[in-house]
């Protein structure tokens, strides 16, 4: 069930980003100073925060996981710190992060941008996987340490190209659902998706409803506040999430500070009927199962002799699923015991004896 089922979006804080302090004087810079925005912007209404680890000059410090480590802690002494922190290229400090969390932090969710690891990627319709180009690799490998360590992938959508990644990806099980999709809108950024209804409604619809997901909608370096409420706006009259706060936008509320933007946003969703989803919520939401990896089992279907029937997707719609052209594709390859009944169900009744499921170890 999404946030929007319970009368919930969530809120996302951005609290410096690569924001300068020249264009509005409240960006945090040091530890002490981030870690108290934290706290404000989680106090005023954010259900999650992302950070960037930043000296105190305001240089980017993105691989010091020592200096995330203090952010976190700090904030997490007054509030339930449900943080993140940001990345380039390298998710090492991440992992570092994960393996020995901070003091009073339980980490949930990790950055994850396919523009920086998706390179090149080919896709085989038939054969229902990513191949690979001259330098690209079939799916980035950094996507198995976010499963072993307990990571829920924040993804990072500036583009349709990236969109599309990442529905192929959820198609076949290397991203694991619920998704959290946020989707960057810019009327200055020509990388990322046009702040438009009609590009926001063109994204909604190449993502299937079979896809358990959260949308947050990101306006960003936007050339006004009037435009980045218009996005926040079509959002909320969507029900789906959005972000905001001064790694984002400084330039375009260059005297507020972060707990005046949330302020302004949670406002906003009020106005919409709605509130923002908590930290507990969103844990319960996102949260990965712990599943024994012995019970799970594979679903293999053979494309050769798939002919279209569709009478799988009519007993597990979770796992079997048609593609553009009506065969069956498996979009939940690994099962648990909780969908091993549909799973058998739905190999049982194809016609053609397309699909078998089978022990992952055997």
């Amino acid at each position: 069930m999404g946030f929007r089922d319970d009368g919930t979006v969530y809120l996302e804080a951005a609290v410096n980003g690569t924001a300068e302090k020249s264009v509005n004087p409240n960006v945090p810079y040091s530890a002490a100073d981030t870690a108290s925005d934290v706290v404000d912007c989680i106090r005023h209404g954010a259900s999650t925060v992302g950070f960037h680890a930043r000296r105190d000059d305001g240089g980017q410090a993105w691989t010091d996981d020592e200096l995330c480590r203090t952010i976190m802690a700090t904030a997490a002494r007054d509030v339930d710190a449900l943080v993140y922190p940001g990345y380039h290229q390298s998710l090492q400090h991440i992992w570092e992060l994960a393996q020995i969390p901070p003091a009073g932090v339980e980490m949930l969710f990790a950055p994850f941008e396919p523009a920086q690891h998706v390179s090149d990627a080919h896709w085989s319709e038939e054969d229902n996987q990513f191949g690979s180009g001259q330098t690209g690799q079939p799916y980035p490998p950094e996507l198995d340490r976010f499963t072993e360590l307990g990571l829920v992938p924040s993804i990072s959508v500036f583009n349709a190209v990236d969109l599309r990644w990442v529905v192929l990806a959820a198609r076949i099980g290397i991203l694991r659902q619920p998704l959290l999709i946020k989707l960057f809108f810019s009327d200055t950024q020509v990388s990322h998706n046009d702040p438009d209804p009609a590009v926001l409604d063109f994204l909604l619809s190449r993502i299937p409803d079979w896809i358990d997901r959260e949308i947050v909608v990101v306006p960003y370096a936007m050339s006004s506040a009037e435009r980045c409420q218009e996005m926040w706006e079509y959002a909320l009259d969507r029900g789906l999430g959005i972000r905001a706060g001064l790694g984002d936008c400084a330039a375009t509320f260059p005297k507020a500070t972060n707990a005046e933007i949330i302020d302004r946003a949670a406002h906003l969703i009020a106005k919409y009927g709605f509130t923002p989803a908590t930290q507990q919520q969103v844990r319960s939401r996102f949260a990965p199962a712990e599943v024994d990896d012995g019970d799970l089992v594979r679903v293999v279907v053979n494309r050769n002799r798939c002919l279209g029937w569709g009478v799988c997707y009519t007993h597990a719609p979770e796992i079997y699923q048609p593609d553009a052209d009506g065969y069956c594709i498996v979009v939940k390859p690994q099962v648990s015991a909780a969908l091993l009944q549909k799973a058998i169900d739905g190999a049982a009744s194809c016609p053609e004896r397309a699909i078998r499921v089978e022990l992952c170890d055997d």
